[in-house]
């Protein structure tokens, strides 16, 4: 194993000793990224011939793009992951440490390659397809999570990602179940996904739609069918039972549901409480409408300019389903976007960053949202503008934007 420890600064960033706490896991992949796509903003889908482009090579891989947004974020950030022994592996491992990510978990195996993701944007920033060599992290071992996931002193959240083996996943479920610390899933791919579904339930799930049915083990499902009142939106049914059928106590894989929706938002689900009278359907409530300066948030004080954003508008609502009650930030259409590239794991990885925090669930999601937001109009994964001063500005924001005080010291 490779690694240095440290300590954690004022803004709760890593240093070299390793004394202080450390509050969030992450178990994934580190991954060398290159992400191509056309000059035409105007070229929709495959082009299915050569066109003159750009191809950008980062350092990336779900676990590691959710440790360093976090990071970035404030978080003192653990990774738990393996690279090759080859000069991608040695130059992820270096910017890892220059980061300040705790790296003291990541496995150095001399005769694998390191993982690398290629992925085709059209023109205009969708995702066209894309190719995963992720073989290097299918040795990491069981033993290895059961053994780190045993021994959680300081860690208040572990977060997962479905690169790891099903096995690996359930060592690290049963291993953390004597403690208190919560565990939380990334899907990553329909293909990956189903290894998520285990007898422990995480505390948390964050699945895309397709996503969502490749777990439940729903063929057939297909697109969701959109049927919107501008007054109070409703989710459509099939989401709702979804949602439902992975919440199902004692049956579900998870007690929160975290599924995103691309342009729509996303839904924070959680179980009903046992004594909870059950309200089937119920009708669609808005909670509150928020507009926030994304721009502003992210500006330094005395520090250059940062690039220009839209504004991000929120409407929450919610719902109550039997066993579950669902709460949607849905999201105004934006004009456009530079790259979809990593805004799922910014979602996440922002409302985990809070959540450490000691934020509830709800107001998590609007870092996340936040992070996301940024996300879409930089190139590559990560916004390099996320910094640690957004969560005390936004913790200011939001009891006035929904009149009643909300985050607090709970997890």
């Amino acid at each position: 194993f490779a690694g240095s420890m440290s300590d954690v600064d004022s803004h709760g960033r890593a240093h070299s000793d390793g004394s202080g706490p450390v509050g969030l896991l992450v178990c994934g992949g580190a991954v060398v990224d290159c992400i191509v796509r056309p000059f035409d903003s105007q070229q929709h889908g495959a082009s299915r011939t050569s066109m003159p482009g750009e191809a950008r090579i980062s350092h990336g891989g779900v676990g590691r793009n959710l440790a360093e947004v976090s990071l970035r974020l404030g978080c003192a950030v653990h990774l738990l992951s393996a690279v090759g022994g080859d000069e991608p592996g040695r130059q992820l491992l270096s910017h890892c440490r220059q980061l300040g990510l705790l790296v003291e978990d990541v496995a150095v195996l001399d005769t694998f390659r390191t993982a690398t993701y290629t992925a085709l944007l059209d023109g205009t920033g969708e995702l066209v397809g894309a190719v995963a060599d992720m073989a290097i992290l299918d040795n990491i071992q069981p033993e290895i999570l059961r053994h780190r996931c045993g021994s959680l002193d300081g860690i208040k959240l572990v977060l997962c990602e479905a690169n790891l083996s099903s096995e690996a996943l359930k060592a690290a479920l049963q291993a953390a179940s004597g403690n208190k610390t919560c565990m939380w899933f990334d899907p990553v791919s329909v293909a990956k996904a189903p290894r998520g579904v285990q007898r422990i339930p995480w505390h948390l799930a964050a699945p895309n739609w397709d996503e969502l049915l490749a777990m439940l083990g729903w063929r057939g499902q297909g697109s969701i069918e959109w049927s919107e009142a501008p007054e109070a939106p409703a989710l459509p049914p099939a989401v709702i039972e979804a949602v439902a059928e992975a919440l199902v106590p004692g049956f579900g894989f998870a007690k929160n549901l975290l599924l995103t929706l691309g342009p729509k938002g996303c839904v924070l689900a959680t179980q009903t409480d046992a004594d909870a009278m059950p309200t089937k359907f119920g009708k669609p409530r808005i909670l509150q409408k928020v507009e926030l300066d994304v721009a502003g948030l992210l500006q330094l004080q005395d520090d250059k300019p940062i690039q220009q954003l839209p504004g991000l508008s929120v409407e929450v609502s919610e719902q109550n389903h039997s066993d579950c009650t669902l709460r949607w930030y849905r999201l105004k259409p934006l004009d456009h976007v530079r790259d979809v590239t990593g805004a799922g794991d910014a979602l996440l990885a922002g409302t985990a960053a809070a959540f450490v925090e000691g934020w509830t669930l709800p107001d998590s999601i609007f870092l996340g949202l936040i992070c996301a937001h940024a996300t879409l109009f930089v190139d590559g994964s990560i916004a390099q503008d996320l910094g640690p001063n957004i969560l005390p500005k936004l913790a200011q924001l939001l009891p006035q934007l929904h009149g009643r005080h909300e985050i607090s010291s709970r997890l």
